[in-house]
């Protein structure tokens, strides 16, 4: 939520109140920049606005930024150039450029420790810890406020010693460690009240609100929330008002108020783009978008979740949402294989934030600096403090070991949880597995079962008619001599007869598909068809002859014959053509008449003969497409021969 974005206004360095867009100071500033002709003066002033456009308007911070180091460069003012370097590391912070505010900030340390200024030295590490934990690096960056706890500490700066508070409950509270955070948050409270400091009052208020709203206290919560927007609509502050106005409506959209959440987030967005909060950006489009996919609206969803990568995204953390709700989007839509991308993706993130030995330095971290204070104190009360630090060694140890073992249970519940799932997935492909081998081995015997068939129907008409047609013809012959006219007539009919049920053998058991290849016996069959029937059929071959089995070769011959036969049978066409080519290890089969169609989504159109094409293409894993008109009917066929190869 508000996090850290913008605490570091409040430090100590140009700590004066930073009032709304019309503020007098600016005012005055802006008139005494017109008028004066002092360079360092305007140099001054240069540096000094910017600083209080930090919030307001990115641009024209840096634009008197820009203005103040050329002054200061021109003067050779090394101070001038250091706090210079100071600003830019903390506008290139708010706007997302983490690398470039860091390189900064080292720029205006090496200054202030050659000065041995403590208070610049602490105020710069601050800044340092807050970039750090942007990043979602949490060691350094409770590394870094350590260390300026304790310079604040002995210079008793009150004010400081509670932003610092602040920002070390932020990081407890990114990895879950809620008493811990709000212990830190309680102490920085009752600081900033104490000092009616209202700025760091509002960041300690809306840190609070989202422990308590990672907690489900929505009460607390919400009541933390709008006391922040309060305070930050009091002092104009702009990136404040965004921020409120996102975590507000991150409540809202965990009450699943989706559509006050939905105004919220947009309020925000405006608030967001129009000033330049570049570093905000992705996560307040994340949350449109997750709220789109919660109000089922899928494809606003997607806009602006695929919008929110192309955003500058600051940190670990928010990569780790986005991914999560691109998850969610795509599993309510039931795109699985999608879901289960971003899901492995949200948590590689989340376990980097949370890894063990990250745990494990930010409490040795915790435990040094504790010692540090208790040493520091030990002047005065040493027996006291000593058997103090014991005891509470002794519970921090005891919390560890809870932690511990809570966490091991977690981890086995995680363990035990995948292996289950990994083995039940496993089984669930064994199943469909042998189901579809079920389905191919019932389509093969089918299949076998009516080759057998017509192998015994053409050998019967073979050896029992055409054998009966023939002893008939030799009858008659022998007695030509008597009527030789109606015999000739006779012997002629019984010839045709004859060839008839040769090339009826022939088309359900053809010699060319046994003897030569699945080409030849179709340009064959074509040819038989030619000559017993009107319709003129054209065969055309294009690509090499494919190398198939002896199955495959018998089952996309009789889905050419069936789709023939249709042709002639059923759609009364006059041409048909029929074309056959093989490339790239796929085999295409056309066949084209100009009949009279039919409605192909009509399922009585269906008949056994469609019935057996289509057994016959499930069996070749392949793929059929029908167009079917007035004009005529065409059948495209897509034969993958890697798949027709795994049979």
């Amino acid at each position: 939520m508000k996090s850290i974005q913008i605490l570091f206004i409040f430090c100590l360095f140009f700590s004066s109140n930073i009032i709304g867009q019309n503020n007098p100071e600016m005012d005055s500033l802006s008139k005494v920049l017109h008028t004066s002709i002092n360079q360092t003066e305007k140099a001054k002033i240069h540096n000094r606005l910017a600083w209080l456009y930090l919030t307001k308007d990115i641009a024209i911070a840096k634009s008197h930024l820009d203005s103040s180091m050329v002054l200061y460069s021109a003067l050779k003012n090394e101070r001038g150039k250091a706090f210079c370097n100071y600003k830019y590391g903390v506008l290139y912070r708010l706007t997302g450029k983490y690398d470039s505010a860091i390189n900064y900030l080292n720029k205006h340390l090496s200054y202030v420790k050659s000065k041995n200024d403590s208070l610049n030295i602490a105020n710069v590490t601050y800044q340092k810890g807050v970039v750090y934990s942007l990043q979602g690096n949490y060691k350094k960056s409770l590394n870094e406020y350590y260390k300026i706890l304790n310079i604040y500490q002995k210079l008793k700066d009150s004010v400081s010693i509670g932003f610092t508070l602040n920002s070390i409950g932020i990081v407890y509270k990114n990895l879950n460690k809620y008493p811990q955070a709000i212990q830190s948050f309680d102490k920085a409270v009752s600081i900033h009240k104490a000092q009616n400091d209202l700025p760091n009052l509002a960041n300690v208020y809306n840190s609070l609100g989202s422990v308590y709203a990672e907690q489900k206290q929505y009460d607390k919560a919400i009541d933390c929330f709008y006391k922040t927007l309060e305070i930050d609509k009091r002092l104009h502050n702009n990136l404040g008002i965004a921020i409120n106005y996102k975590d507000i409506g991150t409540l809202l959209l965990e009450k699943k108020q989706y559509k006050k959440a939905l105004l919220y987030f947009t309020k925000s967005y405006k608030i967001i783009t129009s000033n330049g909060f570049d570093a905000e950006k992705a996560a307040i489009l994340g949350k449109i978008g997750a709220t789109y996919t919660a109000l089922k609206k899928y494809g606003k969803a997607k806009e602006f979740l695929t919008k929110s990568f192309t955003a500058k995204i600051p940190s670990k953390r928010v990569y780790k949402d986005l991914h999560y709700h691109l998850y969610n989007l795509y599993y309510q839509t039931n795109n699985y294989k999608k879901a289960l991308e971003h899901y492995k993706e949200y948590t590689n993130y989340k376990d980097s934030l949370l890894n063990k030995t990250n745990l494990k330095n930010i409490n040795r971290l915790q435990i040094q600096f504790e010692t540090q204070k208790k040493d520091n104190e030990i002047i005065k009360q040493q027996l006291q403090l000593e058997q103090k630090n014991q005891e509470i060694q002794k519970k921090k140890n005891q919390t560890y070991l809870l932690m511990g073992l809570a966490g091991f249970f977690l981890i086995s519940t995680i363990f035990l949880w995948s292996i289950f799932k990994q083995r039940q997935k496993r089984k669930n492909q064994e199943i469909a597995m042998l189901k579809r081998e079920h389905k191919i081995k019932s389509l093969e015997l089918l299949i076998e079962g009516e080759e057998n068939e017509r192998l015994r129907i053409a050998k019967e008409l073979h050896d029992g008619v055409n054998g009966d047609l023939s002893a008939i013809k030799y009858k008659l012959t022998s007695m030509q001599n008597e009527n030789n006219k109606t015999i000739d007539e006779a012997v002629k009919m019984i010839d045709n007869s004859c060839k008839q049920v040769r090339a009826i053998s022939h088309n359900l058991v053809p010699p060319s598909l046994k003897n030569f290849n699945v080409v030849e016996a179709t340009e064959i069959f074509c040819q038989n068809m030619n000559a017993l029937h009107k319709p003129h059929i054209t065969f055309q071959h294009i690509g090499g002859i494919p190398k198939i089995n002896k199955k495959a070769k018998i089952n996309i011959f009789r889905i050419i014959q069936e789709l023939i036969t249709n042709g002639i049978k059923h759609a009364n066409a006059t041409e048909i053509d029929v074309q056959l080519s093989c490339r790239d290890h796929h085999i295409q089969i056309t066949v084209e008449d100009n009949g009279k169609g039919f409605d192909t989504s009509n399922k009585k159109n269906n008949g056994i003969g469609l019935q057996n094409i289509q057994s016959r293409i499930e069996y070749l894993q392949a793929n059929i497409d029908v167009i079917s008109n007035n004009k005529g009917t065409s059948y495209t066929i897509e034969i993958n021969l890697n798949k027709l190869n795994d049979h």
